[in-house]
């Protein structure tokens, strides 16, 4: 009997990469095509054994059972009309991944506008630290894992849940089709321009997604953010569990500096000593313990776990520690996580120079919508340097903050000038949702050759 074959349209994304690693563990003939066939995800994909075709020439579309639609899949695009044409059995990655995946599991979905990659990465180390074999969909690179995605031996299966729509036939959130018994809403703001008018709709998808929640499923979430109240307050069904910061609350986070959190959970408390910093990721590390909390793990044994987390790649990732220079990476889309990102290195580097380097690359974020919020969010830089398609969004930023702020027009130049432009000691974090023109990796090379 032959395996069922199934293709993926839009395969080297993260997520539907995950996908296709989650088939192949399964036993099923996976191969893809993509338009940009590109490492990590296309060097992980064919040491996996999957095939991948560049490009979306139909006459290269192998034969399959199956082909799943990535959401960057528009129509137009030439293997996407072959199949309309053809009637073939189209499916979009998370009704597949429903279907396939997540029927038969206790699903802990990870939502918001920030922190989705890392809180999802913290759940499944904790678990993974306890020798509890879940499987996981991880839309990044785990450092603790050689995988981003796994189908697991046990019943509980973490996925990051995000809210960008689903496919070219299907415009509701992705999340709606995961089911979760457990959803962690981390925060919510404006975000994804490109499909979303305003706040009010992503309320609205958030809200479908709390309706299909069964009565035992929990919800948990941060007192503190107003966003989150107002989605609960349209409509709410299943069991809430909320924490706080610094206050009165059942479930708090005590900052007692940059990298030593005090966490309670009920009656239980514990301290967190690790590498990373931030009131970001002390939140994040809370909601991944009170999720795990749900399954038999005590707030003692995931904060012992968390102490040993490794992160994920581009979150504040380090990549140069020396005199000379902090180099780090961080996957920033949003004013604030900038931010935020920024808070925690001034606070764990009070006397040291930081400078920021940020690519505009997300939609919303070159829309221009968060401008005014930009301006504000790199406050704590002591030099700012952006780089945009739109020459004139920058201008406009870099007429704003003035002094100590500029525009990067070509990142070689911004490389060749690199000695004159850093002074020893410094703190480069170069901030984006993509390469940056392989702008950390040309870092490296300047100040090692």
């Amino acid at each position: 009997m032959s395996k069922e074959r199934v293709h993926i349209l839009g395969i080297c994304g993260t997520f539907m990469g995950g996908l296709a690693l989650l088939g192949k563990e399964q036993g099923l003939e996976i191969s893809g095509c993509d338009f940009n066939v590109y490492p990590p995800m296309s060097d992980h994909l064919h040491e996996m054994g999957i095939d991948i075709s560049e490009g979306y020439d139909p006459s290269k579309l192998p034969e399959a059972d199956c082909y799943v639609i990535g959401n960057s899949i528009s129509r137009g695009n030439p293997a996407l009309e072959f199949l309309l044409s053809k009637k073939a059995n189209l499916i979009s990655g998370p009704d597949w991944l429903y279907k396939t995946v997540l029927k038969n599991k206790r699903v802990i979905a990870v939502s918001g506008t920030h922190g989705k990659t890392t809180t999802t990465a913290m759940i499944a180390w904790i678990f993974e630290d306890h020798n509890i074999d879940i499987g996981y969909l991880i839309a990044g690179k785990p450092k603790d894992f050689e995988k981003s995605a796994r189908l697991g031996e046990q019943d509980i299966f973490v996925i990051e849940a995000d809210e960008y729509d689903t496919a070219f036939f299907d415009k509701r959130s992705k999340f709606i089709h995961y089911k979760p018994d457990t959803l962690i809403i981390n925060n919510l703001e404006f975000d994804h321009g490109d499909i979303f008018p305003d706040l009010s709709f992503i309320f609205r998808e958030f809200h479908h997604l709390i309706r299909i929640l069964n009565e035992e499923a929990q919800i948990i979430f941060p007192t503190d953010d107003l966003n989150i109240a107002k989605v609960l307050n349209m409509g709410c069904w299943s069991k809430l569990i909320s924490y706080g910061v610094d206050g009165n609350h059942e479930n708090a986070i005590s900052l007692k500096d940059p990298t030593n959190i005090t966490f309670t959970i009920k009656d239980e408390t514990g301290d967190l000593d690790w590498d990373m910093y931030g009131e970001h990721n002390a939140r994040n590390a809370m909601a991944a313990a009170l999720a795990v909390n749900q399954y038999g793990i005590s707030l003692e044994s995931a904060l012992v776990s968390l102490s040993n987390f490794s992160g994920v790649s581009k979150r504040q990732d380090i990549l140069i520690n020396s005199e000379r220079l902090l180099l780090i990476e961080d996957f920033a889309h949003h004013p604030t996580a900038i931010k935020t990102t920024l808070e925690g290195i001034k606070q764990k580097y009070p006397t040291r120079r930081l400078v920021a380097v940020i690519e505009l690359r997300s939609n919303t974020m070159k829309s221009g919508y968060h401008d005014d919020h930009l301006i504000e969010s790199v406050s704590l830089a002591d030099e700012v340097f952006w780089k945009s398609e739109d020459f004139e969004q920058v201008e406009g930023l870099v007429s704003k903050k003035k002094s100590n702020s500029k525009q990067i027009i070509n990142v070689d130049s911004f490389i060749e000038d690199f000695d004159s432009i850093s002074s020893p000691g410094d703190i480069f974090i170069i901030m984006s949702n993509g390469n940056f023109d392989d702008i950390s990796k040309k870092i490296i090379k300047k100040i090692n050759d």
